[in-house]
């Protein structure tokens, strides 16, 4: 897994530039930052397990998990990325909506008006986690739930911040400055998946037929899904006929 991790890392692929054919210039330029996010999320996490900061290193796991599930989603349904446009033009403005309620100058007003105005018409993403959210409607056999429930504990005000910080042992209190570390096989699995995850989005939008026959070898032998659409109804796939062998590895995860 390790070696897979460093492969994506280092990208060996492209030392000279990215080659995007004309129909899918614009769907890369849309996916191309939250591939990168994990990428370089990918490397924050082994920089901090190398220095013992595992638990801490989970947050941007749990990063990962988000960035690559959204560009699945957006890639993968019909007009996904259409909303993730709109979502990500609203996002902008809504930064400038919120300076603008706290700073008095009057140049967040105008900025703000003027981003509104980019956003286009149609709908936004729907909400990440939940019911009817993209997460769900990906995660045929609930892997995905499981690890963001997981990796939240310590990005969130969790039984997770005392219990990582204070013990008892045959009734004496101890505290410690270190928490435990927590599963790092499963960590790294799932850091792996969510690279996964991306980097066949990257190769497909490059139209690199031999990286994404790579890419899926590689998947069946580490049990990492690719693709994330297979289990979904014909309607709700943007790619409706094409091959479902693309379903075995994801089948295979646990």
């Amino acid at each position: 897994m390790r070696a897979f991790l460093l492969r994506f890392i280092q990208d060996p692929k492209h030392p000279d530039g990215i080659t995007v054919p004309p129909e899918n210039q614009r769907e890369f330029l849309m996916l191309f930052g939250l591939i990168q996010r994990v990428r370089r999320l990918t490397q924050a996490y082994l920089r901090l397990e190398r220095d013992g900061f595992l638990s801490e290193g989970s947050v941007l796991v749990r990063a990962a998990l988000e960035h690559a599930v959204i560009a699945q989603w957006a890639y993968l349904t019909p007009g996904g990325i259409d909303r993730l446009h709109v979502s990500l033009a609203i996002a902008q403005a809504d930064v400038a909506k919120s300076m603008m309620a706290y700073s008095k100058d009057p140049e967040w007003v105008t900025l703000e008006q003027h981003l509104r105005g980019l956003v286009p018409p149609g709908a936004a993403l729907p909400k990440f986690s939940g019911k009817d959210a993209m997460m769900t409607e990906l995660d045929s056999i609930k892997f995905l739930a499981a690890s963001y429930r997981v990796l939240s504990q310590v990005g969130h005000v969790t039984h997770q911040a005392a219990l990582d910080f204070v013990t008892e042992d045959q009734g004496v209190v101890r505290l410690r400055t270190n928490p435990e570390s927590m599963e790092q096989d499963h960590l790294l699995y799932a850091l792996c998946g969510f690279c996964m995850l991306v980097a066949w989005l990257h190769a497909r939008l490059e139209a690199d037929e031999e990286e994404v026959l790579r890419l899926k070898e590689m998947s069946v032998r580490l049990h990492l899904p690719w693709r994330l659409d297979t289990h979904m109804p014909r309607d709700r796939r943007r790619f409706p006929d094409e091959d479902n062998d693309d379903s075995a590895a994801s089948e295979q995860v646990d």
